[in-house]
């Protein structure tokens, strides 16, 4: 596995780096509900909805690659490493940017040590604590037998089932749900690989396109209820968006075993630059236009695309600068 490249996991990033900043475009027309009409708030959530499969992807990626390595003590320290200094460099890079280009000012520093400055930024404070525990998560999967594995994982989604309606569980839980996936995305790789699953794969786009059906119809119907932008259907932790992931990871990984172009693997090494700079572009897009002014079902693809040529440019010059491409490595 380390010494062959999986081209599915390389697929797999471009499109969820892709789905990312749909997500962030698309919740800037959510949040906009009772201002814009009700035909682009439901657009809005539909585009929402599809993309949030993302980060769950990314870690579940991260899971069936790290965990299946032999524990390297030297990488696992420099990894950790890494991520800390990235984690406090694009803090204060959003810090900086924020205060001066959007006028907003941050006093409780001390906070920037326990939750991000910027709202994104979120994944790599969720993925650094992953990587520090990630040894003795190596040692619960290599000491758990099938029925152990299949018992937690039961368990994992019977708690984001309650976790729905127990606010207290959810608050408790969200950590446990991103260790889930990273933990599962490690099995479910193994799992697809030791078995033929290409033959599923139409029963399982039904079920993507159910869950996200559920999901889009219960946010808009609670949305109207309260009057507001309502989202609890989509977020990561709920079973729709689990099935959703499971799903849509297995059909990608069981149906791309051969080489891909050249020009998806550039994509997917500047697909995590790509997650740490875009809200320097959709920060620039919301400022220059007035989003509402434009049905989402032509502003989220537009404005998708602005800030996606934007990142990806960006990422390339900053790559070719040596002492500055380490941070969108």
């Amino acid at each position: 596995m380390n010494s062959k490249r999986e081209y599915s996991f390389d697929i797999l990033r471009v499109i969820s780096m892709c789905m990312v900043i749909i997500i962030h475009v698309s919740n800037v027309y959510s949040r906009s509900y009772g201002i814009i009409s009700n035909k682009s708030f439901l657009f809005s959530l539909i585009f929402n909805t599809i993309s949030r499969i993302s980060v769950p992807i990314f870690l579940m990626i991260s899971g069936a690659l790290l965990l299946e390595r032999d524990f390297n003590k030297k990488k696992y320290l420099n990894r950790i490493k890494k991520f800390i200094i990235l984690t406090i460099i694009w803090d204060i890079i959003y810090l900086v940017w924020e205060y001066y280009y959007l006028g907003i000012t941050y006093n409780n520093f001390y906070k920037l040590l326990l939750e991000p400055f910027r709202a994104h930024l979120w994944y790599l404070y969720t993925i650094l604590i992953i990587y520090i525990i990630q040894p003795l998560l190596k040692i619960i999967l290599e000491k758990s037998n099938k029925k152990i594995k299949i018992v937690l994982l039961i368990l994992w989604l019977l708690f984001s089932t309650i976790s729905i309606k127990i606010s207290f569980i959810a608050n408790y839980f969200t950590i446990f749900c991103y260790i889930g996936y990273f933990i599962i995305g490690n099995y479910l790789y193994k799992y697809i690989k030791k078995n033929e699953l290409k033959k599923y794969t139409l029963p399982l786009s039904i079920l993507i396109v159910i869950s996200y059906g559920i999901s889009i119809l219960l946010n808009y119907m609670f949305s109207r209820r309260y009057n507001m932008f309502y989202n609890l259907f989509f977020a990561y932790r709920t079973p729709f968006i689990i099935i959703a992931t499971f799903s849509f990871f297995t059909i990608i990984v069981s149906n791309n075993n051969k080489k891909i172009s050249n020009f998806i693997i550039s994509l997917s090494d500047l697909s995590f630059g790509v997650y740490l700079i875009h809200g320097i572009f959709l920060d620039i897009t919301v400022k220059s236009f007035i989003y509402g002014s434009i049905n989402s079902l032509i502003g989220i693809p537009l404005f998708f695309i602005i800030i996606l040529i934007s990142s990806l440019v960006s990422v390339v010059i900053l790559k070719k600068i040596k002492f500055i491409k380490k941070i969108v490595e």
